[in-house]
């Protein structure tokens, strides 16, 4: 399996249209984006990534679509779902089909759930997968409104040490991702950019980025200054200006601006997400440009 370290795109899902399928063509074309701009892996079918708006038949095909592309990159699949019987349909295809890790969400639709339930979810997932699954727990507390504490964790970490390789946390929290610094052995993954210099100060194997689908470099900036001593400080306030311009709801957003930025044809959110109204479009598309311009 390949190395997981680096700048990993939370990669887009294409739509035709509000309602309509995935565009394949769409999502190959990104793929040779990304890995001309020289990012180490994705992360196809995450939040980013509408992964919880497709049906599993539609993620087995993401899944299919971006190993047969892949070219290089290392491959990370969203696998969580709502329900313990698809995550681990889905979990056992993406490893089946070669993928290099999972990352499993909790299930989102409970919410005030004990940590002995969801520590028996994750149990059950990873007895069901080879020995050599190599899962990341995915700590988003702010969408799925269920948090990864510290015992699930640890139960994991006694009952699948093996499996159990890492953790991404998006809870754009500092103190949280130091929390997990303490489990020797786990790979932390940063995942909100506004502390993506703090996360690799505190020993965050890689950096997952919704931002890097449209602007890898500004990502792979911070990445590759704490990796050669350079100034960090300034990678991460070029990278705060995009994120300034792009706050919440991201896929609108991004999927607005690929085409300004990467050439890129058009593309869609799926409902109940909304494309960008043109106004917004407008706001944002001035505030890229004089991103590019400061940039240049």
């Amino acid at each position: 399996m390949r190395e997981l370290s680096g700048v990993f795109p939370a990669t887009l899902t294409p739509f035709t249209t509000e309602t309509g399928p995935v565009d394949e063509a769409w999502l190959a074309e990104h793929l040779r984006y990304l890995e001309q701009q020289g990012v180490h892996g994705v992360l196809p079918l995450g939040t980013t990534g509408e992964g919880q708006a497709l049906s599993l038949s539609e993620r087995q095909r993401v899944i299919d679509g971006v190993l047969e592309h892949r070219g290089t990159l290392a491959v990370i699949v969203g696998t969580g779902c709502a329900s313990l019987p698809e995550t681990i349909a889905l979990s056992r295809y993406a490893i089946e089909r070669g993928v290099d890790a999972i990352l499993v969400a909790p299930p989102f639709f409970f919410k005030g759930v004990p940590d002995t339930g969801l520590l028996a979810y994750y149990r059950a997932v990873c007895s069901a997968l080879p020995d050599d699954a190599r899962v990341l727990l995915y700590h988003i507390p702010q969408v799925t409104m269920v948090s990864i504490t510290p015992a699930v964790v640890e139960g994991l970490l006694e009952s699948h040490p093996q499996q159990v390789f890492g953790i991404k946390d998006s809870s754009g929290d500092a103190a949280t991702f130091a929390t997990f610094t303490q489990y020797q052995g786990l790979r932390l993954y940063g995942g909100n950019e506004a502390i993506a210099d703090n996360a690799m100060k505190l020993g965050a194997y890689g950096l997952i980025s919704a931002f890097a689908n449209l602007l890898p470099g500004l990502v792979r900036a911070v990445y590759d200054a704490h990796i050669t001593g350079g100034d960090t400080s300034t990678a991460q306030a070029r990278l705060n200006a995009l994120v300034k311009l792009i706050p919440g709801n991201t896929p609108p957003a991004l999927k607005a601006a690929m085409p300004w930025i990467t050439g890129l044809p058009r593309t869609s959110v799926r409902v109940p997400l909304a494309n960008l109204p043109d106004a917004e479009a407008a706001t944002l598309r001035a505030g890229l440009d004089a991103l590019m311009q400061a940039n240049a």
